[in-house]
């Protein structure tokens, strides 16, 4: 094992509710993935797989993945390539968008709540559901958990595209107001390096392995 920590973050891969793209869906919990979906997790798998057999010094020794189904899903289809068992964490569920999911036209807000967003997308509550300020305080604590847990090792977090803008908020500190400005394919990679007490961005939206 290494003397570094590695961590691998990547978004789950196609969702049914991600080919209705007219609406808001956020956490979706009934959503599984699609075949295209569940390619992209096996490919991602490979690659994965490959990597260890040509660094075998830094295996990934912690597979974590929200619980709800589609990043169940994308986990297990790696996780049957690696030979690992994920574990799922209820604190990396999808930002909800309450009352808004699979209803509101992302085309039709209401003006207020529209220059609401559009003002504070980082503290914009939806209604019933969350913001990403607290998805932001949900997850942060799980994150510095599941990184003591795997210092030396390699740890590959399976998430939504939400949680994962919040987390590189945490990580990185940009002006909240940018927490949108951040695109990440289905079962694209984001990966970091510790070193000391900080934690340094090796790549980002990374689909090499889906071209």
């Amino acid at each position: 094992m290494s003397s570094l920590t590695r961590i691998s973050i990547t978004r789950h891969g196609e969702g049914e509710h991600n080919l209705r793209t007219t609406h808001f869906q956020g956490r979706a919990p009934t959503a599984g993935l699609t075949a295209t979906g569940h390619e992209q997790a096996r490919r991602l798998g490979q690659r994965l797989l490959a990597e260890q057999a040509d660094l075998p010094s830094m295996p990934i020794t912690h597979l974590v993945c929200s619980s709800l189904l589609r990043t169940t899903q994308t986990a297990q289809e790696i996780g049957t390539l690696l030979g690992q068992t994920p574990e799922g964490d209820d604190a990396f569920w999808e930002l909800s968008k309450g009352e808004w999911e699979g209803v509101m036209p992302i085309n039709a807000v209401p003006e207020p709540e529209a220059q609401a967003l559009a003002a504070d997308p980082f503290g914009f509550r939806y209604p019933g559901g969350e913001s990403y300020e607290d998805v932001w305080r949900r997850t942060a604590p799980a994150f510095e958990r599941w990184v003591r847990r795997a210092k030396g090792g390699r740890l590959l977090l399976v998430l939504h595209g939400d949680v994962i803008r919040a987390l590189l908020y945490h990580i990185l500190r940009f002006p909240p107001t940018k927490i949108g400005d951040f695109h990440l394919d289905p079962c694209s990679l984001t990966e970091f390096r510790q070193e000391g007490e900080r934690l340094v961005m090796l790549s980002c939206n990374d689909t090499a392995h889906l071209r």
